[in-house]
């Protein structure tokens, strides 16, 4: 195990800036995994772990050691590709012990180390095959054993899972999650799946254009995301994003959610209270403000269960388009005239075309400033 330290790293290629001053640090055994679309710099960034790319400026340490200049092969670390990059004339167990033998190790213990890993992947059976003879999932198991051997310092995996079909990702996932609980390595993990991000993390980095836009577990970017890009880049159905006022009734504050969805001129037509207000809501009253509200957070409206708890609010909706999905229903409603989007048990589910009650669990509600779209 180990620590990686990420301070102020930057790379240009010419004048153009693709990592403008990354800062992440990682304590030993953590599962790291950066998120984001295709070009905002993840893939870079775990290059620049590797060795495979220069660092422009900042610094990378690996148990206090800067590892700036440092040659690949005497990083201690081990590299999952997305292609398995398995050599197709070599058996499995060749495939896997391949690093020992470069490095001089005995036949006796590369022989050891192999039946190790093969039996902790449960691939005993396929260690006289070539790769050409094996699945996709079977070969992404062999790429994993391949760096699994070396027993690193630090694992990187660059998009392992995303050859694989539907199914056999998920399996795979599940894999990658017991394989860390029973060994506790340090991992950087890339992806662009937040499926993937949520259920292997301790800890993701939201990635855009270079810059890391939240760090943190994955259930605080779930449910206090930083800003709106997070907000709806985790979850699906995003998150709503309901323009309004702050406004205040009586001792509450709340939400005074516009007709028009564009244009605050049409006047506020439903008011939706705070059920715990930000620190600074004060100096926002009057102001136009996002509310976030997650689809899980608007369900159909159970008088039992809203006179117990007093951040679920009440609202009549009309309903405009039903999606059975099996586990529950997305339901689109009409709040005020904004589209927003619930998700309702299939038991529950409303009739499209008329005018349902809903509730919203306000105790789950962001604010956000519409100007700057960081999180009140």
């Amino acid at each position: 195990m180990a620590t990686l330290s990420i301070n102020n790293v930057r790379k240009q290629y010419g004048s153009v800036e693709v990592l403008k001053g990354i800062d992440l640090s990682l304590t030993d055994g953590e599962f790291l995994v950066l998120l984001g679309p295709s070009g905002c710099g993840k893939s870079t960034l775990l290059n620049m772990i590797a060795g495979l790319e220069t660092i422009s400026a900042g610094e990378i340490r690996i148990d206090q050691r800067v590892i700036n200049g440092v040659h690949p092969k005497d990083r201690d670390i081990a590299m999952v590709f997305q292609s398995y990059a398995l050599y197709p004339n070599m058996t499995v167990a060749r495939n896997i012990g391949f690093s020992l033998e470069m490095r001089g190790q005995s036949k006796t213990e590369r022989d050891g180390a192999i039946q190790r890993v093969a039996k902790l992947l449960q691939i005993e059976h396929l260690l006289d095959r070539k790769p050409a003879q094996l699945s996709g999932g079977q070969r992404q198991r062999v790429a994993m054993g391949r760096a699994l051997v070396r027993d690193p310092k630090v694992f990187l995996f660059d998009e392992p899972l995303s050859n694989l079909d539907a199914k056999l990702r998920v399996d795979m996932r599940t894999e990658i999650k017991k394989l860390h609980q029973r060994l506790g390595t340090t991992v950087v993990y890339v992806t662009h799946d937040q499926i993937e991000a949520m259920t292997l993390a301790s800890r993701i980095a939201i990635m855009k254009e270079g810059v890391v836009q939240q760090f943190a577990p994955p259930q605080e970017v779930y449910e206090r995301p930083a800003n709106m890009y997070v907000a709806s880049f985790i979850g699906s159905p995003t998150m709503n994003f309901i323009r309004g006022t702050l406004a205040a009734e009586g001792d509450r504050l709340g939400v005074s959610v516009w007709q028009d969805r564009t244009a605050s001129d049409g006047g506020p037509c439903r008011f939706l209270p705070l059920h715990e207000a930000p620190a600074q809501a004060d100096r926002w009253l009057g102001q136009e403000v996002i509310l976030g509200v997650r689809p899980e957070a608007i369900t159909c409206y159970d008088p039992t269960m809203a006179a117990g708890n007093p951040a679920l609010v009440k609202v009549g909706c009309p309903v405009s388009v039903l999606e059975p999905t099996g586990a529950d229903t997305i339901t689109y409603i009409q709040l005020s005239g904004q589209e927003v989007v619930a998700r309702i048990k299939p038991s529950d589910t409303p009739v499209e075309g008329e005018v349902a009650d809903f509730m919203i669990d306000m105790g789950r509600a962001n604010l956000f400033d519409p100007k700057t779209e960081q999180r009140l």
